[in-house]
């Protein structure tokens, strides 16, 4: 929708609206939107970015449109607990069922810059959990949380268990992100599949580099990410679940496993899932030294930025489009944010 500034800091004069996005999923035949209810939309960095918001009138005519909601919320402790309670009620007047939510703002799976360790944080995540999901169920909504370059496998059992096993708990499982905690994608939703409420379906090149490996964006079946696995894993979890076409971040992300210290907030067994991830990356990364880069990375204008980004959606849903029907029969919906 064009709110990333470019490269140098400068904004993009001409954002598009919601409109613009609810029309263009239309055209791409899918069937609902996934999008903050809110005009402030946190970005990676914990900032906020000011968007334009949604119009009454156009939940309406998604509605008239068979067009599903999924509301997307920052992380759960951006806030107070009354800020997250009332943004499960606006999402259910909105008509949402399922609300997205992140757990901190690490990226890369780097948990060093976390104050007081990771051990301390997930139990501020479980406190926030106890306090919020009886509100979620009494609302009949699920709070998906998501593995954003932050938590493992092990981790959300742990968040659910430790949270009261709630009816309203659920992952929305991103395909891409385990691997920025040292997880391959197919066995990480094996290993959580009971939990899985939502699907961001995101796709992504491996690379080479000093300090581990690369992550780079690319539309979905031209990277390293095994969907029919994944389809697999979560059918018949007895969820209904919507998935959502996800395109990764502009800016490249390091997963920089080969530093000592960014083992540190792991436990100690959680090298054992970084074979399978080794095996993809030996398998399919790219050198090095191969040339890689997303329009913003190269510091192209902002109208630039936006067409590369809407090709790269627009070939994520053939891709889509195109799978064997009887490998999954849920339509897909376009993601606003990450």
């Amino acid at each position: 929708l064009g709110y990333l500034p470019g490269l140098d800091g400068t904004p993009n004069p001409h954002p598009e609206s919601l409109r613009h996005l609810f029309a263009a999923a239309q055209n791409l035949a899918l069937s609902g939107l996934e999008f903050p209810i809110s005009s402030v939309v946190p970005s990676f960095d914990g900032q906020a970015v000011r968007t334009v918001g949604v119009e009454q009138d156009m939940l309406e005519e998604m509605r008239r449109a068979g067009f599903a909601l999924i509301a997307d919320y920052g992380s759960i402790l951006n806030h107070d607990i009354a800020h997250l309670q009332y943004y499960l009620r606006r999402a259910a007047q909105a008509g949402a069922r399922t609300i997205r939510a992140t757990l901190s703002h690490v990226l890369c799976g780097d948990r060093r810059g976390i104050d007081g360790g990771w051990k301390a944080y997930m139990g501020e995540l479980i406190g926030r959990l106890q306090e919020v999901l009886p509100i979620a169920e009494d609302l009949g909504l699920t709070l998906a949380v998501e593995n954003h370059q932050d938590v493992t496998s092990s981790d959300l059992w742990l968040l659910f268990i430790g949270s009261g096993e709630s009816s309203a708990f659920g992952v929305t499982l991103d395909t891409g992100n385990p691997l920025a905690v040292g997880e391959d994608p197919v066995e990480f939703v094996r290993r959580i599949a009971p939990l899985v409420r939502h699907l961001h379906l995101k796709d992504y090149t491996l690379h080479f580099a000093p300090e581990g490996y690369r992550l780079v964006r690319c539309a979905a079946g031209e990277g390293v990410i095994d969907f029919h696995s994944i389809f697999d894993a979560v059918r018949g979890n007895g969820h209904s679940i919507l998935p959502a076409i996800e395109i990764a971040a502009q800016a490249t992300r390091t997963v920089p496993i080969l530093e000592p210290t960014w083992w540190l907030e792991y436990p100690p067994d959680h090298y054992r899932h970084l074979l399978p991830a080794l095996r993809l990356l030996w398998e399919k990364g790219h050198p090095h030294d191969v040339s890689y880069s997303s329009a913003w990375e190269r510091g192209s204008a902002s109208e630039e930025i936006v067409e590369e980004e809407r090709e790269i959606v627009e070939r994520s849903a053939a891709y889509f489009a195109n799978i064997e029907h009887s490998l999954y029969t849920l339509p897909v919906v376009p993601v606003v944010g990450d």
